[in-house]
């Protein structure tokens, strides 16, 4: 994999530091009458849009439903067409995945005769359909972990943060936690963007299978859909269960975070295998990078468990 040089990122933030910029949440993953969700395209669309969501993929089961007639010009909202897809065969063991932004549904692909070898086909098979790829829920079912998921050399989302039920995020005593998952990806050198998701399929509870529980947040020049898909494309936002953040940079030499006023948090930065690098309680802190880092990533934890996930940063 061709990893992100120190030279690009700087250019990169100073890019976005020298224009305005806007944070716009979404939601990636969602479901209607479409498939097997209990709410209308249209219902589904009004209720992110009402509640402070600037961008929603719907993505049903096989199917892509049509975002145009969700998606009115000048209202501060972008709805984009997106399919759930699930692999032929694959038994007990299921293994999904997310095309965000493409032009019409997609047949289902068949397994490629390993879980490794299946994942990278899947990956590719979105992304040559012109869609960005995102692998689903890999703890629903103990599907798969990361040595299937290290098969995959290009870059993709992976939904580290599901909300919808049965997807086993903290993981077992016997299987890591979808956490543990990317930063096993990471350390091994792998492109690998983290997502949350609500994967909603009953409109009107606040519990699992809900909406509001999961989300990105993108930093786009514009609240446009080409903004949104390069956001997205790059890696240039963060993955929330709850908490806010203000900004997050880094420059090369520093990796700052600021969090929304009102939370109380623990910052931590993270590196290589999961290690600890630094924890700062409040809602601002400053790493100073040491040359050692293999990347460093940011979890902002919050008192009542929630937390948002920045993308990590590589030398």
């Amino acid at each position: 994999m061709k990893l992100i040089c120190l030279s690009a990122l700087i250019l990169a933030a100073a890019s976005v530091q020298a224009g305005a910029s806007i944070w716009a949440r979404g939601n990636l993953h969602t479901h209607t009458t479409n498939s097997d969700g209990n709410s209308s395209p249209q219902v589904v669309a009004d209720w992110y849009k009402s509640h402070g969501y600037q961008f929603l993929v719907i993505t049903d089961h096989e199917r892509r439903t049509n975002p145009v007639p969700l998606d009115a010009p000048e209202d501060g909202f972008v709805c984009i067409g997106g399919q759930e897809i699930s692999v032929r065969d694959q038994g007990d063991k299921p293994i999904h995945g997310v095309a965000v932004n493409i032009s019409k549904t997609l047949a289902q692909p068949e397994s490629g005769g390993t879980q490794a070898r299946t994942l990278q086909r899947l990956v590719s098979y979105i992304r040559n359909a012109g869609g960005i790829p995102i692998v689903c829920h890999p703890n629903w079912c103990w599907s798969f972990g990361h040595r299937e998921l290290l098969g995959i050399k290009e870059p993709y989302l992976l939904e580290i943060a599901n909300m919808s039920s049965g997807c086993n995020n903290a993981g077992s005593a016997s299987f890591l936690s979808t956490e543990q998952t990317w930063d096993v990806l990471l350390s091994e050198g792998r492109e690998v963007h983290a997502a949350a998701t609500d994967d909603v399929h009953i409109l009107g509870t606040d519990k699992e299978d809900g909406p509001g529980r999961g989300w990105v947040v993108a930093r786009v020049p514009e609240l446009t859909q080409p903004a949104i898909l390069a956001a997205l494309s790059k890696g240039d936002f963060y993955a929330s269960t709850g908490v806010e953040l203000v900004d997050y940079s880094f420059d090369g030499k520093e990796f700052r975070v600021q969090a929304k006023p009102g939370q109380k948090c623990l910052i931590r930065f993270i590196g290589k295998w999961g290690q600890i690098l630094q924890e700062t309680e409040g809602i601002s802190a400053t790493y100073k990078i040491t040359g050692k880092e293999s990347y460093v990533r940011c979890k902002v934890i919050a008192d009542g468990g929630t937390a948002a996930w920045t993308q990590s940063f590589r030398k």
